[in-house]
């Protein structure tokens, strides 16, 4: 071998902020604990759980912002679940429409395993934005969940943007003026 391949370091991209995701091992271990629920009245004890796992979730449990972001993680990733069972093509559609992945060629538990990955990335990075944000800050809970949510999913979970702009009845919203921006509700 040559001296230059021995002497080889590549540099590493590590988060900003230590300790705002959570280990690999943590977020497979979450991951396969969310493949475990039967449906969506468990989630919530699951999220509790994803809360107190991950050091971003840690800063968001028992703070104003908790109570929000159950109820609307609760309304986005309950259609999903259970992640498990069910026809591999629904699973493949589910996955390719939310999260753009792109699944072909794995067996259906890698499959349902993958999506699992995604959600719980989903959820962290709800919490990882809403700790960016800082935790107490001079808007309303809700609003600040729904704008975290919002810029996560832009990045995540684009499906999730084009579903809700799809579903219909949603012709009409409502808005409201915080200073130079507008903040859209119930999207």
């Amino acid at each position: 071998m040559t001296s230059r391949l021995l002497a080889y370091r590549p540099e590493m991209e590590l988060p900003d902020a230590p300790g705002m995701l959570p280990l690999r091992e943590d977020a497979l271990a979450l991951a396969a604990q969310l493949l475990e629920l039967q449906g969506p009245a468990q989630f919530d004890a699951f999220l509790a759980h994803q809360l107190d796992a991950t050091a971003a979730g840690q800063q968001v449990r028992g703070t104003p912002l908790e109570g929000p972001l159950r109820q609307l993680l609760g309304k986005v990733v309950a259609p999903l679940l259970p992640l498990h069972g069910g026809s591999p093509q629904a699973l493949k559609r589910r996955a390719a429409a939310i999260f753009g992945m792109e699944l072909e060629g794995l067996s259906p538990e890698d499959k349902e395993f993958e999506l699992a990955r995604q959600v719980v990335h989903l959820i962290d990075a709800v919490n990882s934005a809403l700790v960016q944000d800082g935790v107490l800050g001079a808007r309303a809970p809700r609003t600040r969940v729904d704008t975290a949510l919002l810029q996560v999913a832009r990045r995540v979970a684009p499906g999730l943007l084009r579903q809700a702009a799809q579903t219909p009845g949603r012709d009409a919203g409502h808005w409201r003026r915080e200073g130079g921006h507008i903040v859209v509700l119930d999207c």
